[in-house]
This record gives structure tokens, C-alpha cells and sequence, in this order.
């Protein structure tokens, strides 16, 4: 029995979307804690503290002074 060319490229496409899905939930830790670090610099460089807060961390600004 031929298998047409549609139906196989649409197959492939299918495994390929599938497997996508599956490195990206994979790798989601990895990510988070990729931009997590990247938030913390960020934060530390700009003058914040990195603070935890009822288990979720945060970046904590110090007020603003203003010029006269």
C-alpha cells in the first residue's frame, strides 16, 4: 500500500511538532533558571536588592531620591 507524499510530510510534521514540545518541557527548568539569573544581574546591576518574598523572588528597588 503507497502512503501519499501529503500524508507523509503531514506525519513528519506531526513527530517533529511532538518532539519539539517535548525538549521545550524538558528543558523549561534550565530556561527558568536561565532568566532568573539573568533578572537577579540585571536587578543587583541597576541598584536593587534581590529579595525572596513569600517564596518568590523579586527584585526591590530603593526609593528614588529626587534633586532639588
Amino acid at each position: 500500500m503507497k502512503i501519499s507524499l501529503a500524508r507523509h510530510a503531514f506525519g513528519v510534521i506531526v513527530i517533529a511538532a511532538v518532539a519539539a514540545s517535548f525538549f521545550r518541557v524538558i528543558t523549561a527548568p534550565d530556561r527558568i533558571r536561565d532568566r532568573l539569573k539573568t533578572a537577579q544581574s540585571v536587578c543587583v546591576a541597576s541598584g536593587g536588592e534581590w529579595v525572596t518574598v513569600e517564596h518568590d523572588p523579586i527584585c526591590r528597588k530603593g526609593t528614588p531620591t529626587i534633586a532639588p
